[in-house]
């Protein structure tokens, strides 16, 4: 008697294809402001549509798409948040996670070429290039500005007391909005920050160095992060999700250059996107290649193994990780 063999529905595939609906729902709740005015006491469906000046007809099946999906729940015809909504989609609470979909979006376009990137292995426009870089940058930095703040005070509160202290001269390659260094100059009134960026970007560092009231301690080297002199003598550099975009030579490259910049027994923080050694998983990291595939020449995710050689090349001396609120493990090497 011939054993069938065993049965599978088809029902991955489709969920995997609609997860992009799922996006734009959340997209279309955060422009809306859906959060925020349930927060402030908007729960039902009129009174909701009608303080994101939308229609009811419309605003119905956003709202049960987003209970659907996690962010919402409903006691009769009363919309409350789940925590997560409650905790990062209030505008004007902090951490305000929503300006992130502006990442999305700015992205978005892209992925619908995917097809023929994959063909061609070009993009249709790469970010990394400095023309396109110093007009895509200042847009993306403050977008993605609350998941690199978090990490990186997760990052300040693993170093030691002692070797807190001893930080007081540090180096934000490609900064953007200051997240990564912010904790360390909050921390320290003595502390100097020389940040490298373009001058478009640094733009919106300023902004942030302000608002968390350190701007005095902030420096500029403005130009071209490949082109640019760091300086020397630092206790610390930081490379916060650059490497991706800058690819393979250039992210070595970097490396060195931060190795030169650093005393003895500086440390260099690196924030990335990382597969597993064998690039099977996790999904975000390899999903987030695709997306360097999509949108620049060069760029890529790369391995722990791989950048434990690329240190061990350029000179440190000990590898570590550290466990943050963050895609991927931190990286911190000492020289």
């Amino acid at each position: 008697m011939n054993q069938s063999m065993p049965q599978t529905g088809p029902e991955k595939i489709i969920q995997d294809l609609w997860m992009a609906k799922a996006t734009q729902a959340l997209v279309a709740g955060v422009e809306l402001d859906v959060f925020t005015h349930i927060n402030a006491g908007k729960r039902t469906l009129r009174e909701i549509a009608r303080a994101a000046r939308s229609s009811e007809r419309g605003m119905r099946p956003l709202l049960d798409a987003l209970i659907a999906i996690g962010y919402l729940n409903k006691k009769g015809d009363l919309y409350r948040l789940e925590p997560v909504a409650s905790q990062f989609l209030v505008r004007g609470k902090e951490p305000f996670m929503g300006n992130f979909v502006y990442e999305t979006k700015m992205t978005w376009e892209g992925w619908g070429h995917l097809t023929d990137i994959v063909k061609s292995g070009r993009p249709i426009i790469g970010v990394d290039t400095e023309e396109a870089g110093r007009d895509f940058f200042p847009k993306l930095v403050a977008a993605i500005f609350p998941m690199s703040y978090g990490a990186a005070q997760a990052a300040f509160n693993a170093l030691s007391e002692k070797t807190r202290k001893r930080i007081t001269r540090i180096l934000d390659v490609a900064a953007g909005s200051a997240a990564w260094s912010l904790p360390f100059a909050q921390a320290n009134e003595y502390a100097r920050v020389t940040v490298v960026d373009f001058p478009e970007v640094t733009a919106v560092t300023r902004q942030f160095t302000d608002r968390f009231n350190v701007s005095d301690r902030y420096d500029y080297i403005e130009g071209n992060l490949r082109q640019v002199a760091f300086g020397k003598g630092y206790d610390l550099a930081i490379l916060g999700h650059i490497i991706h975009s800058e690819g393979e030579k250039w992210g070595k490259k970097l490396v060195r250059k931060c190795f030169d910049s650093l005393r003895d027994g500086g440390l260099l923080l690196i924030a990335e996107m990382i597969p597993n050694d064998t690039r099977t998983g996790p999904p975000l990291p390899l999903l987030f290649d695709l997306n360097m595939l999509v949108h620049t020449e060069q760029g890529s995710v790369f391995t722990m193994k791989e950048y434990r050689a690329w240190l061990k090349e350029a000179g440190f001396r000990k590898v570590a990780t550290i466990e943050a609120p963050s895609p991927s493990p931190l990286i911190l090497a000492t020289k």
